[in-house]
């Protein structure tokens, strides 16, 4: 609105006339102009002559509108030479640089001409993963990941892979090695014992004490073999385990978090951590495709384990449904 402004400036404080914004319409930024009744599609870079898809081209809309041989790139309306990139069917404006896809060891840029341009990179730091943040894959600072056993041997990584088990046997959900002596931290295993596909007891293994989680019951676990009441705090609190709601929740100092329906479901939540996990649960570096379906990082799987076909994708409008469970910033996080 700036010619209005410069209007009521020079001319509105000395009585003289100034335009109403319905006549004169907004200032529109530079290569573009305003239109009360503009097409509903306008040409952009990724369409060039307009998406084939225009839902409705019968009616119109107002705003500003890239002048005649410019096309919609992003917020600005540039020469069709200066358009950007098409990558998988996602735009990128000439310029832009990104990591296409995970693990995020190789980064692009797009040039002239729509140009792609890609070239390897080290890929993201010990203190980094490569994960989406507000719609962009990138090296972002690590965060807390689940890894979750569904029930009728259904799980999913750290990283998102799913997968299924069956049989009855044990299986290594993670282990973390002892750390470097000035770091100070002690070596973690949780294990899952399932039978016929339901989990009959959970195992974690820190700070020199087992504990154990069995099915069925609440308010108690087994400590190196006795029983415990809940709440209940070991090795000077470096292991805890409470009751909360139906589910027990044992928590280790500097590593994972356990919470057990004492039925089919339980999960384990982790901290971002110098040490590389192994086991079920997969590696924690963010690219679900490097996890281990197969059970080889458990020196193969179990006797008695088998590994089941994936189940059933879900449609559409399943899967929206059910992105809220996985939104990080949805109300089932943490």
């Amino acid at each position: 609105m700036r010619v209005l402004r410069v209007c009521r400036e020079f001319f509105c404080v000395h009585g003289g006339f100034c335009p109403s914004p319905f006549l004169t319409g907004p200032v529109c930024p530079p290569n573009q102009h305003y239109e009360l009744c503009g097409s509903p599609c306008p040409p952009t870079c990724q369409g060039e002559a307009g998406p084939q898809d225009c839902p409705d081209a019968s009616t119109c809309s107002e705003g500003c509108f890239c002048n005649p041989g410019f096309f919609r790139s992003g917020d600005d309306c540039v020469p069709l030479p200066q358009c950007g990139c098409v990558l998988e069917g996602r735009y990128y404006p000439r310029g832009a640089q990104f990591y296409p896809e995970p693990p995020c060891t190789q980064r692009c840029v797009c040039s002239e001409n729509g140009g792609l341009e890609c070239h390897p990179t080290p890929g993201c730091s010990s203190d980094e993963e490569c994960t989406v943040q507000d719609g962009v894959l990138g090296c972002h600072p690590r965060t807390c990941r689940q890894c979750q056993v569904l029930g009728a041997g259904a799980y999913s990584t750290f990283d998102g892979h799913l997968g299924n088990f069956g049989g009855s046997c044990t299986l290594l959900l993670l282990q973390l090695e002892r750390g470097e002596p000035e770091e100070e931290l002690e070596p973690i295993t949780v294990a899952l014992e399932q039978e016929d596909t339901q989990v009959q007891r959970v195992t974690v293994m820190a700070h020199g004490v087992t504990v154990v989680m069995d099915r069925g019951q609440q308010w108690e676990v087994t400590v190196d073999g006795e029983r415990h009441l809940l709440p209940l705090w070991l090795r000077g609190g470096a292991v805890g385990v409470a009751q909360v709601g139906s589910h027990r929740l044992l928590q280790v100092q500097g590593g994972p978090k356990i919470l057990y329906d004492g039925k089919a479901y339980a999960v384990l939540t982790l901290p971002p951590s110098s040490r590389r996990p192994r086991g079920l649960c997969g590696n924690f570096n963010g690219d679900p495709k490097d996890d281990d379906p197969d059970g080889e990082a458990l020196g193969g799987l179990p006797p008695n384990c088998t590994r089941l076909a994936p189940a059933p994708s879900c449609s559409p409008a399943q899967a929206r449904r059910c992105a809220v469970l996985a939104d990080p910033e949805g109300p089932f996080a943490g």
